[in-house]
């Protein structure tokens, strides 16, 4: 994504892109050996890589954002503090999709949104967010016929 893209996102939702920190993170009831609630580091692959994936998927990936921005404005009307509040912690491409990581607990609702919205990466071209469909060959991609072209025609050179 271009710096430009990536810095707008930043602006809107300052909360869900703040800076890394410590995470409170409860006992899991599956491992006895997890016991007491503990503070970790939640930086993820996004604090050292950003936002790796091309700008036809800006409009998904700020839907996803102002949804996690909202989530954390809902715990924050309930007096959570922020080391409980969802943060990024990878967007990027894979095998044609959209990836959207997210360190912390998230609601169903937002899972559900993330899901659909990972899926819909699918069908809108990474790059110029044409209607595309995803390409198998050297690397699966979803883009449109002509950027699909395009790329074809660069590794061709």
């Amino acid at each position: 994504m271009t710096p430009a893209l990536h810095a707008e996102l930043i602006r809107r939702y300052p909360k869900f892109f703040r800076e890394p920190g410590k995470r409170l993170v409860e006992p899991d009831p599956e491992d006895p050996s997890s016991s007491e609630n503990h503070l970790e580091d939640d930086m993820g692959p996004y604090d050292e890589w950003g936002i790796e994936c091309g700008d036809g998927w800006f409009a998904l990936i700020d839907s996803l954002c102002q949804a996690c921005e909202r989530e954390i404005e809902g715990l924050i009307a309930l007096g959570i503090s922020n080391e409980r509040w969802p943060r990024v912690a990878q967007i990027k491409e894979k095998m044609g999709s959209l990836r959207f990581r997210i360190t912390g607990p998230v609601s169903d609702s937002l899972q559900e949104q993330k899901t659909r919205a990972e899926l819909e990466s699918l069908s809108v071209c990474e790059q110029c967010a044409a209607p595309g469909m995803l390409r198998d060959g050297r690397w699966r991609l979803t883009y449109c016929d002509r950027c699909h072209a395009e790329e074809e025609a660069r590794r061709r050179h």
